[in-house]
């Protein structure tokens, strides 16, 4: 607790901007782990192997600490009806609603001990941190990556127009996209950069991975450009910029996203074999594990996520609620593969595991697990699909036995409720039309290690 407040403490008189001069954050860890030792103890239950990264997640059940969210602004104004499949939403979201669901899902963090950062907040936060030089660079490549491609006499007015906003609100314009008649602009498409609606689902561009990270390669060119503002954040934010990366989209062929990747414990990684994440991304983190004598993962489970309707990740099929109870989808049972990646042989070889999935379970938490299937024990398919459709399994474990979702999903509600798990529901009516619920709409930074 002592070490906690002290670490709190240094936290705040860093992030004063006039202190910053004086205090550099590079120099606090090494404050912390003296203060740690003058106490006599040890860094509490988050690893020491953290400080200095900001990122600590060797769970999917740990208590969560710090998280990372970024509620919706007006991108989500400017989806079209005719682009919906391209832009990856069921519908057209009535925004206000969306956004005051998403502030619902906030306070629901709040009120239990979380410290939530939005992502607007984070990047500009790192863009006032950083050189003339890198932040032009951000700016260029943001101008770069955007769609519609921009024209070459336009470019220069649309960065000029960028960077007549105070930084916030500069970022926020980066994420919501600029419409042709900010810029009197005569055009026959609205919009002169296309927003980033996807957004609200912070879980996929990047994924905590123990003291680790993946900096992902989205496979849709509508999320693809979401990327850019992790990679400037770990790359140029003195409290992220030394974390380990286990994947990284340059230089890289594969694609990889946070919600096929869960952290079951120090030793084991679950990562869905989807049609957004395939093996050569999973190789790639692989390899790049084994390069990292610190990192305590020794296995990859792989789980195969066929293409299904609303079932584009593992988080949609398969979520870890307490140490032995799991929420699963009946419909991945038929078509079930598994493989395993020992991290102490090289090269990186898939060994195709048979087995159940109650098997599989087994052999990573070491103990019988509890199966909770969505809708209910004994549902029936119509019921299993149309809560499935609004992301029933999609649920973010914030302790054991602890979790928060969408109130709509009754049914699957219920048989949670009846397993023993404490369930903080909010409405998501909105919010679900872009096929993703509390699990997708967070990426967890900072969480308890579990008790041995």
């Amino acid at each position: 607790m002592v070490i906690t407040i002290a670490l709190n403490i240094l936290n705040k008189i860093y992030f004063k901007p006039q202190n910053r001069s004086i205090l550099k954050l590079y120099r606090l860890p090494s404050l912390c782990t003296q203060i740690s030792i003058f106490i006599g103890g040890k860094m509490s239950s988050i690893d020491k192997n953290s400080l200095g990264n900001g990122i600590n997640v060797y769970s999917e059940i740990g208590e969560l600490k710090e998280v990372l969210v970024h509620t919706p602004g007006d991108e989500i104004r400017y989806t079209a009806p005719s682009r919906l499949e391209e832009l990856l939403f069921s519908a057209v979201l009535k925004a206000d609603t969306a956004i005051e669901e998403h502030k619902g899902f906030v306070k629901i963090l709040q009120n239990n001990g979380i410290k939530v950062i939005q992502l607007c907040d984070l990047v500009a936060e790192t863009y006032e941190l950083c050189s003339k030089e890198v932040r032009n660079s951000f700016i260029e490549q943001y101008l770069d990556e955007a769609l519609p491609v921009l024209k070459k006499e336009i470019r220069p007015v649309v960065k000029d127009y960028l960077l007549s906003f105070p930084t916030v609100q500069m970022v926020r314009k980066m994420m919501s996209g600029i419409l042709a008649n900010e810029l009197n602009i005569k055009q026959d498409n609205p919009l002169i950069i296309d927003g980033m609606p996807n957004l609200y689902f912070t879980r996929d561009p990047f994924a905590s991975m123990g003291n680790g990270v993946s900096i992902n390669c989205m496979k849709y060119p509508t999320r693809k450009r979401e990327v850019i503002f992790s990679r400037f954040v770990f790359t140029n934010n003195p409290k992220y910029k030394n974390t380990p990366r286990y994947f990284d989209i340059v230089g890289n062929n594969g694609t990889i996203e946070g919600g096929d990747i869960f952290i079951y414990n120090s030793k084991t990684l679950v990562i869905g074999n989807s049609e957004r994440t395939n093996f050569a991304a999973i190789e790639s983190v692989a390899k790049n594990i084994q390069a990292n004598k610190d990192c305590t993962f020794e296995r990859i489970v792989v789980i195969n996520v066929p293409p299904m309707p609303n079932l584009m990740h593992l988080d949609t099929w398969l979520t870890m609620l307490d140490y032995d109870k799991f929420l699963y989808s009946p419909n991945m049972m038929n078509v079930l593969k598994i493989w395993e990646i020992d991290l102490n042989v090289k090269p990186v070889k898939f060994v195709e595991k048979k087995g159940t999935l109650e098997e599989v379970l087994y052999s990573i938490i070491d103990k019988k697990p509890i199966l909770i299937p969505i809708a209910g024990k004994g549902a029936n398919q119509l019921d299993i699909d149309i809560e499935t459709h609004f992301d029933g399994t999609n649920y973010l474990t914030i302790a054991p036995g602890v979790v928060v979702g969408y109130e709509r999903n009754e049914k699957t509600q219920k048989a949670l409720v009846e397993a023993g798990i404490k369930v903080l529901s909010f409405n998501g009516s909105q919010l679900s039309l872009g096929m993703g619920s509390a699990r997708c709409m967070s990426m967890p930074l900072i969480r308890e290690n579990l008790k041995k």
